[in-house]
């Protein structure tokens, strides 16, 4: 995949033609899918390349500084997901000042200079100084063809970023996977915790340092997966300040089932596919095994009998599965 950063001052001229997909694309919900296989679609009659057109930093750094934000993804997450959906091109439209006070005659340049031949955006796309341009000025402007998507539902409503990221903050994350297609993960390092699991409990976990910017679920045991290398494993994971040892901070961590390797300062990515139950206090550390014994078990359970999901995970992060 080509993954080139654009300032929209000098662009270079080195773009194929191109059928390009255009938005900020937090989460690649299936929304977002869908521009995607409508210009793969319109690429192929045409012979030519298909392109993914995004901002980077998030517009909201630009206009709110002060603002701490948090996304679904992060830039080389949605590189990722954008190659295996079948770009050929990713494109990072440098987000500043500048940028965001272009009228939209002079954004429609901009997209015309990367040699754009028909560009996809959803109904409610808008850009532009103070948001004037959208999908009416676009289809005016004759530098390039435009084509629409309408909304993605989900239980008739819109299928958009701003509806999963709560639901992910609730733990509902087994209802958002459903607007994605794949499972929500977040990404980090592994770092020493404080060693219960195996010395306490025999039941070894990772310790996730995350990537300050994602959204995390709530408190609470989710069936999931672990990805180490390029292989994807079943596990159980744990949210939260384990109220048992009466913790403070918050930690992130996991049970890799079938799984007996040292992890330490090794990047890995959790996936939370389902919230099993909520934290708890325990009244000793043999009624919390006892527990924990359990959710390994349901995990277990959960993650064979949710086959299509975890391979279409597995396919979207260039993962084989563990079985």
């Amino acid at each position: 995949m080509n993954i080139i950063r654009i300032n929209h001052k000098h662009i270079p001229p080195v773009f194929n033609k191109t059928v390009a997909c255009i938005g900020y694309f937090d989460g690649f919900h299936k929304g977002h899918q869908q521009l995607v296989k409508q210009a793969i679609e319109i690429a192929q009659k045409k012979n030519i390349d298909v392109s993914i057109i995004t901002f980077d930093p998030d517009p909201w750094h630009i206009f709110k500084p002060e603002m701490k934000l948090y996304h679904l993804m992060s830039l080389s997450d949605k590189i990722q997901v954008s190659k295996s959906l079948g770009a050929q091109n990713f494109y990072i439209l440098t987000f500043t000042k500048d940028f965001a006070s272009l009228s939209a005659d002079q954004f429609h340049d901009v997209l015309h200079q990367m040699n754009i031949d028909t560009l996809v955006c959803g109904f409610d796309f808008q850009y532009g100084c103070k948001n004037a341009g959208n999908v009416e000025t676009l289809k005016k402007q004759n530098l390039f063809d435009v084509v629409v998507v309408d909304s993605i539902n989900e239980d008739n409503k819109k299928i958009s970023s701003s509806r999963i990221e709560p639901m992910i903050l609730e733990g509902n994350v087994y209802d958002a996977n459903h607007m994605t297609g794949y499972i929500y993960s977040i990404h980090g390092k592994i770092v020493h915790g404080f060693k219960r699991g195996s010395t306490l409990l025999n039941i070894p976990t990772a310790n996730l340092l995350v990537d300050e910017e994602y959204v995390i679920p709530n408190t609470g045991v989710y069936a999931g997966c672990v990805s180490v290398d390029d292989t994807l494993y079943y596990a159980m994971i744990n949210i939260g300040k384990n109220p048992t040892f009466e913790n403070e901070i918050q930690t992130v961590e996991a049970h890799i089932l079938n799984f007996d390797q040292d992890l330490y300062e090794k990047e890995v990515r959790f996936y939370f596919y389902k919230k099993i139950r909520d934290e708890k206090k325990f009244k000793n550390i043999d009624e919390l095994k006892d527990q924990l014994v359990s959710d390994i078990k349901t995990t277990q359970n959960i993650m064979t009998s949710s086959n299509e999901v975890v391979k279409n995970t597995a396919k979207t992060w260039d993962k084989k599965l563990f079985m």
